[in-house]
């Protein structure tokens, strides 16, 4: 049943001309695309779920329960999408057909996170999850062929989002937000003036916290991760002070390097609210979507030039270039060694959400997400 704050989704699959893409690896017999949800409000301003395919020829529809948020791929045109905290669902889509091809209900005083992780084999979906009594994060163990519940571990922190390899199959690095939210009040932030954000890494399989690092200032919500070539580990940030003022400089990137986790320097305005981070070789790309702006880091938290872009969103990167959305609705390639962005679209289309993903039609062994 959809809830009284119903929306609009849509998992793109789109059929964009990428002449630099197909340039820059050889994919063999895979085709590569887009994955991203999107939201709009419906003519009498509510908001429903449906997931949607976006091709040159077509768009076949998806209803869902809900707002999605992360996407993973997997091969043959199939995704799995998780709901948005505190998500009451999980969803394997087939993109290409428009088919909700499994669909299942939270457990029992569990709340899906919003992002999730394959295993290096592939046969196991890693969630992120609260638990509804304790208000502590959990890793949620799911069968990724039939979605059936195999356990669960401890996140190590309260918010668990955004999770990421830092060796694959070994350490699993766990974005803790510190938000404290209940299924009784919603996404109503029930600690802001108590937060403990923290960035967990655990042993796999066992679970067992490897370390934990804190920034010194606990108004910054650790929220999505993307790796560097060298190793270096970027951090998004959003910012949760109680004065609107104080957004406007909060710092939007930390890197966990060599050991030390520092918060990044960063020039003035980009409003303290990171919706997306990736990687293109060793420079950090974040989604300054309040301050309008793709914001850019080199690993070593050396700050970059900011590029103007209205409402950046979700970040897609290949590792030699990256792809941006915009909740204006638009999209747009970036160019590393230029430093460009080129808009792929002449109209603007589905507001996009806050993550874009690399899709997979064809045979695909990369279990990464």
């Amino acid at each position: 049943m959809l809830t009284r704050r119903q929306f609009v989704l849509q998992l793109a699959a789109m059929a964009l001309p990428l002449p630099t893409w197909a340039a820059s690896r050889s994919m063999g017999d895979i085709e590569r695309v887009l994955l991203s949800a999107s939201w709009d409000a419906d003519t009498r301003g509510e908001v429903q779920g449906v997931f949607r395919s976006l091709t040159s020829k077509g768009a076949p529809s998806m209803i869902l329960p809900g707002r999605g948020h992360g996407i993973v791929p997997l091969s043959d045109g199939q995704a799995m999408i998780v709901s948005r905290r505190l998500g009451s669902w999980l969803a394997k889509v087939d993109w290409q057909q428009g088919k909700v091809l499994q669909l299942i209900d939270a457990e029992f005083d569990r709340q899906f996170f919003g992002h999730a992780i394959l295993t290096p084999d592939g046969k196991t979906l890693i969630t992120t999850e609260n638990n509804g009594e304790t208000g502590q994060g959990v890793l949620g163990l799911y069968s990724t062929d039939t979605l059936k519940r195999l356990g669960e571990i401890p996140s190590h922190g309260i918010g668990p989002h955004e999770l990421i390899w830092l060796k694959q199959g070994n350490i699993l690095a766990i974005a803790n937000g510190g938000i404290l939210t209940l299924p009784e009040t919603g996404r109503r932030k029930l600690n802001v003036d108590a937060m403990h954000s923290t960035l967990s890494l655990l042993a796999w399989p066992s679970g067992a916290l490897l370390n934990e690092y804190v920034l010194p200032d606990p108004a910054l919500s650790i929220r999505h991760l993307a790796l560097a070539a060298d190793g270096s580990l970027g951090i998004a940030l959003q910012a949760e002070y109680r004065d609107a003022a104080a957004h406007v400089n909060a710092p939007l990137l930390a890197v966990l390097r060599q050991g030390q986790l520092q918060v990044a320097a960063q020039p003035d305005g980009l409003q303290g609210y990171g919706a997306s981070i990736a990687a293109v070789g060793d420079t950090f790309l974040i989604s300054a979507l309040k301050g309008n702006a793709l914001a850019r880091w080199r690993s070593d938290g050396t700050p970059l030039a900011p590029i103007a872009m209205s409402r950046p969103a979700g970040i897609a990167s290949d590792g030699a270039q990256a792809w941006i959305s915009s909740e204006s609705g638009f999209l747009a390639h970036f160019e590393p060694n230029t430093a460009t962005l080129t808009k792929l679209q002449q109209a603007a289309g589905p507001r996009w959400d806050n993550h874009l993903v690399i899709g997979y039609v064809g045979r695909n062994t990369d279990t990464k997400s």
